[in-house]
Formats: C-alpha cells, structure tokens, sequence
C-alpha cells in the first residue's frame, strides 16, 4: 500500500490541503484517482494513494504539506512510502522496492526530496535534473505499522474538479487536435500561396 503519513493536522485539514494541491495540477489526473484518508492510532493522518501516482507526483504532494506543517518537533512531520513503479526519479532496477520520501528541509526557494530505499540507498532530488546519490547518508529506511481505519474517507479527483473541465484540457491538448489546426494552417497558407502566384503570373 502506498501511502503518506501527515503529523501536526487534523484529517480536515488534510483533505482541504490534498484539494488545493491537486487544484495545481488540473490536466495531470484522471476523475477517477482517489485519494483516502483516516486517522492512524498515533493521531497521525493516513493518506491512502492511488496506484496512478507516480513518484515525482508523491513527491511534489509531500513537499507541498510539509510546506504547510511547517516546522514540527520529533520525526519527519509528513513522510510517504511507496513502492516504486516508475522511472521518473529512481532507475528501472529499482522498481519493486519500497521508498521513503520525505523532505529534510526547505529554505528559501531550495527545496528538495529525500527518497531513501529499502536497501538504504539514498538519494536527493530538487524537481531539476537527475537525482543525486546521498553519501555516507547514515539513515536506515525504517517503515512503521498502521492501522487501516474503518471509517476512512475517500476523495476522488473528480469530485475536485469537475469532469467537464478535465475532459476539456485532455481535448485542448489532444495530439490530433493539435495535428487537424496544423493541417488546417498548411492547407490555408498553401491556398494564399496559390493564389498569389496566380494573381502575379495568371491575370
């Protein structure tokens, strides 16, 4: 199960927050993507993530609510687990392990994510250019127990923006959209180029 684990808010304000951030992110999922949540026995707040989500996306989510925790005592005050299904951040070979992802801290416009495996691998990734290996990083991936609640709340991305308006960005950005104005224009400039020819050399 994938899932993010948040410290420090109570699960409304969690849910308004998973809101807001997939708000940022209209032409990026589809209506049917949920999200789940309920409160874990440690007063924490569980996140239950759709399998669609990649890593950079975990990623981007965990940056953003560690954003509005702010700063905590203890632990990492937002802290997600995957496994790793794609190669956006992390290479093939690591497909099928469990990742821990989580930010160290943010200072300024310097933000950046920490996803330490299974195998304690670590690297260090800005949202910019490849992932960069963590030397002598001295932190064991560690994974705690959680109790999936029964009365959890699901919140699908469709229930956030509606289906209309996602429906309307996937056909704006449709490659044989895009590929019918192209042909339209050629044909249209070669209807103007003719016809100048014929007005010059033909009247």
């Amino acid at each position: 199960m994938d899932y993010i684990k948040v410290r420090g808010l109570s699960q409304k304000e969690v849910i308004g927050l998973v809101k807001e951030w997939v708000k940022l992110y209209p032409h990026s999922f589809n209506p049917e993507v949920s999200f789940w949540f309920y409160e874990n026995h440690d007063n924490s707040v569980i996140i239950g993530l759709h399998d669609d989500l990649s890593s950079l996306a975990v990623s981007l989510l965990v940056t953003y609510l560690n954003t509005a925790v702010g700063k905590t005592e203890g632990p990492e005050p937002v802290v997600a687990y995957i496994t790793v299904d794609d190669n956006e951040i992390l290479l093939k070979q690591n497909y099928g392990r469990r990742a821990k992802i989580f930010v160290n801290e943010i200072s300024g416009d310097d933000v950046s994510v920490f996803i330490l495996l299974e195998n304690n691998y670590c690297v260090e990734y800005k949202f910019v250019g490849k992932a960069k290996k963590v030397k002598d990083s001295q932190i064991v991936f560690d994974e705690p127990e959680i109790t999936v609640g029964e009365e959890k709340e699901e919140v699908l991305v469709g229930d956030i923006i509606p289906r209309k308006v996602i429906d309307e960005i996937i056909e704006e950005e449709s490659p044989l959209k895009k590929l019918m104005w192209y042909t339209i224009c050629a044909v249209v400039g070669l209807a103007i180029g003719f016809l100048i020819v014929w007005l010059k050399f033909y009247r």
